[in-house]
């Protein structure tokens, strides 16, 4: 297989930096991108890695332009991994605006922007792949993480719809979603900022369940956090070019990464199932009369994600 060409964003810590070293490490190029590259991987810098300052908040013409130039750096582009992400909790009751778009610009809707202004690019080539970094908690929530867990279900049900989309085109969407990994997601996105608030900063009704849940977690931190980010990325690399742990499996836009991303995912679909059966006949009380019930078959090539 000739090397493929990668853009990933968000490459200056955790997942993202370890996937620009093994994609390099596999005899592929990468266009590294986030903010202040060259000051915290300029040594990254080499004929197959280049750098690219790209802050995914931007607004939609910066974007475009930034993805041009990605582009231009080797030619074209054959994987966009849509990595760069954020976390923190909080409380719904004391989030702020800022707080949620913040979150959301980060998580949601800079992944968006960068797909979309990449996407006559890669329909024009006739192929490609986008990959998004999306997480255990689109599945799974735990309390004072709704934000984060909201942008993310959002991200992965945007990934759904794409790939329907695109594949027509020659073009593949996958999610991974990954569990806990320790890496640098909680922390502010510049040195400047604050560091995100955990969460209840003033509401004292929230600190008997905010104290439990970091009780438990505290009780075994790299227990609750089982990830390796180099085997991560590892396994994000074979997925995309079909090879090595991912050699011979059918193409999915869900992947899950570590067990308990996984566990995270089967107790969702477990308790959603059993819900599903326990209220079928009261949720079926409100079609029409006579209606039959067949619309969601009819609909279901349109749905499925197999």
């Amino acid at each position: 297989m000739a090397p493929l060409v990668w853009l990933v964003t968000g490459t200056t810590s955790g997942i993202g930096a370890a996937l620009v070293t093994e994609i390099a490490a596999r005899g592929d190029k990468v266009v590294a991108s986030g903010r202040k590259v060259q000051e915290r991987i300029g040594h990254l810098k080499s004929d197959n890695i280049a750098l690219l300052e790209l802050d995914i908040t931007a607004d939609t013409p910066t974007i475009k332009t930034k993805i041009q130039e990605a582009w231009d750096i080797f030619g074209h582009i054959d994987v966009l991994m849509n990595n760069a992400g954020m976390s923190a909790m909080k409380s719904a009751e004391e989030s702020d605006d800022e707080f949620r778009l913040n979150m959301f610009q980060v998580n949601t809707f800079g992944p968006m922007r960068v797909t979309q202004a990449i996407l006559p690019l890669l329909r024009s080539q006739g192929k490609g792949t986008i990959a998004f970094t999306s997480s255990s908690t689109a599945w799974t929530q735990t309390p004072f993480m709704s934000h984060y867990g909201a942008s993310k279900a959002a991200l992965s049900a945007y990934i759904d719809s794409l790939d329907k989309e695109v594949a027509p085109l020659g073009i593949r969407c996958v999610a991974f979603e990954s569990g806990a990994f320790p890496t640098h997601l909680g922390q502010p996105r510049e040195q400047a900022q604050p560091a995100p608030s955990s969460g209840p900063a003033g509401i004292a009704a929230y600190a008997p369940l905010f104290n439990d849940l970091m009780g438990t977690f505290a009780s075994d931190m790299m227990g609750h956090m089982p990830g390796d980010v180099a085997k991560a990325a590892a396994l994000i690399v074979d997925v995309v070019k079909r090879e090595g742990k991912a050699q011979g499996k059918a193409w999915t836009t869900h992947v899950a990464l570590g067990t308990d991303g996984t566990e995270a995912a089967r107790q969702k679909c477990r308790e959603m199932l059993q819900i599903l059966d326990d209220w079928s006949e009261i949720s079926a009380s409100t079609d029409r009369e006579g209606q039959e019930h067949v619309a969601t078959k009819r609909l279901f090539k349109f749905t499925t994600i197999l």
